[in-house]
């Protein structure tokens, strides 16, 4: 499968919230990285990558969500997402927010390796 097919399909999947479909694009250790400190900062392999998956449905309640893309380039591509959420904080209270980001996706023997996620301000 080409990397714009790839590409294409994951993209959509997303959009639709197919897990199962968009996590069956994932190679075994796929490496997930966030901008971010603490343990969500780097994740690597599938198991850990669905667990994170899973603190996220669990923590946050999603409102909207818009895809855009992908961005095909060599080896890689880029989708755009924007988000409306509320997310649950330390404190049990919940915080309602705007956020952008760009996940850029690193392809290696037809499945996705690498996540790494940019942030935009909201």
């Amino acid at each position: 499968m080409s990397i714009d097919q790839i590409a294409k399909d994951f993209t959509q999947a997303v959009a639709d919230d197919n897990a199962e479909k968009y996590q069956s694009y994932w190679a075994d250790d796929i490496v997930s990285l966030e901008p971010q400190d603490g343990p969500m900062a780097r994740v690597e392999g599938r198991e850990a990558l669905q667990q994170k998956h899973q603190w996220w449905e669990e923590n946050t309640e999603v409102h909207d969500t818009t895809t855009e893309g992908p961005y095909v380039f060599g080896d890689q591509f880029a989708v755009r997402y924007g988000m409306d959420v509320t997310m649950k904080n330390d404190s049990g209270e919940a915080e309602r927010s705007q956020m952008q980001e760009v996940g850029v996706y690193t392809v290696k023997d037809g499945k996705i390796a690498e996540e790494r996620f940019f942030y935009g301000q909201g």
